[in-house]
């Protein structure tokens, strides 16, 4: 059991250094039971306060004279801070720094896209690609069959546009060879398979 002499002493050692943990230490008691104590007992708080602060001071005094003692070795650093923090001659001229910075434009929100979204646009795009390869060749005379004979749907076009035009070329060559006028082909409607 803890009696009113243990309260005492720890609340003598917390004067001497300050440091609750470390007093507690020192007096043998868990410093959660000395926090306890303050929680608990009104009178008991008002001692414990003063006697932290009263800790504080002293140990603020003994870095004081810790500081002097380096002084008088003439220790560089604590001959600085000693003159920085006492004397007006030596205290570090304050300074208003002024950043200045460009603020960037602030920027339009991206608007979002689906899926759904990107594969209507994309058969947007190949639908206006097809139709764009078919007035090409309509105007050459119309778009021929597949090697196989069978016909090239309008959805198709995309993929077989080089071969229409090596099919034009190789055409071209053998109408200059017999001399035969073009002919009219296969004429494709974007509405039908496409």
């Amino acid at each position: 059991m803890i009696d009113d002499k243990t309260k005492l002493n720890l609340l003598k050692e917390i004067q001497k250094n300050g440091n609750v943990s470390l007093s507690c230490i020192r007096i043998n008691i868990d410093h959660a039971t000395y926090y306890r104590w303050k929680k608990e007992d009104k009178e008991f708080r008002k001692k414990a306060n003063e006697a932290e602060t009263i800790g504080r001071k002293n140990n603020c005094d003994l870095a004081e004279h810790a500081l002097i003692l380096l002084v008088k070795e003439k220790k560089i650093e604590a001959v600085k801070y000693l003159l920085s923090h006492n004397s007006p001659r030596y205290k570090p001229k304050t300074t208003n720094a002024v950043i200045l910075h460009k603020s960037l434009p602030k920027l339009e929100p991206v608007p979002t896209r689906t899926l759904e979204d990107l594969l209507v646009e994309d058969g947007e795009q190949r639908r206006e690609r097809c139709v764009s390869i078919q007035n090409k060749f309509l105007a050459l005379g119309g778009v021929p069959p597949k090697a196989d004979g069978s016909p090239i749907e309008f959805h198709e076009l995309i993929d077989y546009e080089i071969y229409i035009e090596e099919w034009y070329k190789k055409k071209d060559i053998d109408d200059e060879k017999k001399n035969i006028p073009t002919t009219e082909y296969q004429k494709i409607s974007p509405l039908t398979n496409g």
